[in-house]
């Protein structure tokens, strides 16, 4: 049986990846989640111990630190499992962290240049999205948007993602055309960063063209309200957002050489890359969209994820993982 840990009260990116991929490693066996903040079969803590000391193949998939120290105190009791834990973040880490990775059984990593810079020995399975959901449907509209046309950013709104990139390279397009408007999707993190893109817009003359949506748990309507989607991030463990834009046949531009932006997307052809930080080239880009001079085929930048990206292929590597002795 594998248990998935989440000790998570907000949806985020590792949310939605385990909220994904569970349903298909249940394919292969039983799997359950343990903790709280996600949609997802859940096991309670009186059968995570039975299980643990029953003597049946477990395995237990960590995927913050709080979730690995939870395990290893299970450890402490007595309990035998196979551990996995996950690396998300892109960032280095701490000496803390990475005492807690040391004693996982298994270290799976998200991306190349993530694999390399972990100083132990790793497995690199990167996600997958579930294209039976996302997928390219109706285009609706949210209420109290205007606009017809929706350029989205989706992600918690702080420095590292990079927003205020895009309100930089927009401004004048949105002022040019005033069918379009920019969607920036997430949980505020710094209220000051906020002010500054709002402060941007209003003093453009285009505060009525950007909207500031809550964190969301459906975020497939910002999606089938989306034109197109920017990730403007300044480094990503994954980023699971590409993934998911380009199974819906949205026109996807993010940062290039950050997570597996520059894996997944062929600069031209299924997407857009511009280096991090530089509103100009993104404002190029964006003008050729808005002008309609460029217009990738959905279907295609689809397919990139149908052949190459597949939440069932990410699901195959895991089981095969999860039955790798340590």
């Amino acid at each position: 049986m594998i248990i998935h840990l989440h000790f998570h009260r907000r949806a985020t990116g590792v949310t939605r990846s385990v909220e994904n991929i569970l349903p298909f490693l249940n394919k292969h066996t039983e799997t359950r989640v343990f903790g709280y903040g996600i949609r997802a079969p859940e096991t309670g803590l009186i059968s995570l111990f039975r299980l643990i000391w029953s003597g049946k193949k477990t395995v237990i998939h960590a995927h913050r630190n709080n979730e690995l120290i939870f395990a290893l105190l299970l450890r402490m009791l007595g309990g035998r499992f196979l551990l996995v834990f996950t690396r998300h973040s892109d960032t280095r880490p701490s000496g803390f962290t990475l005492f807690l990775m040391k004693r996982a059984d298994h270290l799976v990593s998200l991306n190349p240049a993530m694999s390399e810079s972990l100083p132990f020995k790793n497995t690199l399975i990167r996600h997958g999205v579930n294209t039976e959901i996302f997928n390219i449907g109706e285009k609706k509209k949210l209420p109290g948007i205007a606009q017809e046309n929706i350029i989205s950013v989706i992600g918690r709104i702080r420095p590292e993602k990079g927003q205020v990139t895009v309100i930089k390279a927009a401004v004048h397009l949105l002022r040019e055309h005033r069918g379009w408007g920019i969607m920036i999707i997430g949980k505020t993190d710094k209220q000051e960063y906020l002010d500054e893109i709002l402060t941007i817009a209003s003093e453009n003359g285009v505060f009525g063209q950007v909207h500031i949506i809550p964190e969301t748990n459906d975020i497939l309507s910002c999606y089938h309200t989306s034109k197109a989607v920017v990730i403007a991030s300044l480094s990503e463990g994954f980023s699971l957002v590409c993934l998911e834009a380009m199974a819906c046949g949205l026109i996807t531009i993010a940062t290039a050489d950050v997570g597996i932006h520059s894996e997944v997307i062929r600069h031209g052809v299924n997407g857009f890359l511009f280096p991090k930080n530089d509103h100009d080239s993104l404002d190029r880009i964006l003008a050729e969209i808005i002008s309609g001079s460029t217009r990738p085929d959905p279907e295609k930048i689809r397919q990139t994820i149908l052949d190459n990206w597949s939440i069932e292929k990410s699901a195959s590597e895991l089981i095969k993982l999860y039955e790798t002795e340590p």
